[in-house]
Order: C-alpha cells, then sequence, then structure tokens
C-alpha cells in the first residue's frame, strides 16, 4: 500500500511539472516585440554559439581614455524563465594609467554591470542595458555592439543615453551627468 501511495504521488508530480521550452536566444526580439512577455518555462539559450565571436577582453581609446570590455556569457533565472545573455564589465583608464572606473570585480547583482538584452533582427547587432553612476541624471542608456570584420578582431560600441526628464531634486542645477562612453561610439580590439 505504502508502495502504491509513493508512484501515485511520484506519478501525479510528472503530471503537474511542465517542461522547460528550449528557444534560441535571437527570438527574443520577437517577444520583446509583441509585448506579451516571455512564457513561463522558457528558456532563451543561445544554441547558435551567437555570443561566442563576443567573448573575450576587447580595448579601445577615444578621446585620452583606454576603455576595457570584458565580455562574458552569463545564464541566470528570473520569473520562471532561464536567459543566456551577454554581461560586460569594463575598465577605464585616462592616459597617464589613473583608473577612472573598474567594474571588474562587481558582484553579478550589481547595476553597474552591462547587461545583455537582445540580437538585432538581422543579428548583427546585439543590444544591452547600461546604467552608470549618476543614472538618474542621464547616464543611462543602451549599448550596441557589432564585430566589424570577418576575423572577429574588430568590434563596435555604440552608446545612446536614455532620454529622460531630470529634477532640480535629483540633478542639482538641472545638470546632466557625465556620461561613462562617449555618444560617438568606440572602435576596439580583441586581445
Amino acid at each position: 500500500m505504502k508502495n502504491i501511495f509513493i508512484l501515485g504521488f511520484i506519478m501525479l508530480s510528472v503530471i503537474s511539472c511542465k517542461a522547460q521550452t528550449i528557444v534560441p536566444v535571437e527570438k527574443a526580439i520577437d517577444y520583446r516585440r509583441a509585448g506579451n512577455g516571455i512564457p513561463d518555462n522558457t528558456y532563451l539559450k543561445d544554441l547558435n554559439n551567437l555570443f561566442g565571436k563576443y567573448i573575450g577582453t576587447w580595448k579601445g581609446s577615444y578621446g585620452g581614455k583606454t576603455y576595457t570590455l570584458f565580455i562574458t556569457k552569463y545564464t541566470y533565472t528570473y520569473d520562471k524563465v532561464t536567459f543566456d545573455e551577454l554581461r560586460i564589465r569594463y575598465l577605464i583608464t585616462s592616459s597617464n594609467g589613473t583608473i577612472l572606473e573598474n567594474t571588474q570585480s562587481l558582484p553579478d547583482s550589481s547595476p553597474y554591470i552591462i547587461t545583455g538584452s537582445y540580437f538585432g533582427k538581422d543579428l548583427s547587432v546585439y543590444a544591452l542595458d547600461f546604467a552608470g553612476k549618476n543614472a538618474i541624471c542621464g547616464n543611462a542608456g543602451t549599448v550596441f555592439i557589432r564585430i566589424k570584420n570577418t576575423a572577429k578582431t574588430s568590434m563596435s560600441f555604440g552608446y545612446e543615453p536614455d532620454k529622460i526628464m531630470i529634477s532640480e531634486d535629483s540633478c542639482p542645477g538641472f545638470k546632466v551627468a557625465d556620461l561613462t562612453f562617449p555618444k560617438d561610439g568606440l572602435m576596439l580590439t580583441k586581445q
């Protein structure tokens, strides 16, 4: 009798569990455009290794500063949906080597880690979300990365600041924050 009860419990558990649906990460844009959210128990997975060409250390210079990006693939689960995404940590130094920004040792939960979002329709551009220090005063936006050559050693890094309204209370004198990344973009070389 005890064995029948255990068997019945196991069968009921199996029936009530929903299988995880695995979807290529490039389909995230479709969910975003549809506006219905991503169904529970979905895994947006890098099935086609689209992230592989971005992973690594990238370096470039602009305006007397050196930008070093450390790009990794990260998997996490949020609200019954699992995601593969790229994450970018960065080191920015002045021309004399002074460290201006460094997010290398921050935990994954830090708001200063640049977090992946979606691929564009033609899969050549990957968009990520950025919120820097003083984000409430305009130092936040979307980062766009694109591999620029067939050898996969050159990458463009574009930055589009969010268009936000700032207040006197949070941004004295209505001063917009200095941006962490140049709006003109960067060219980076794989190290």
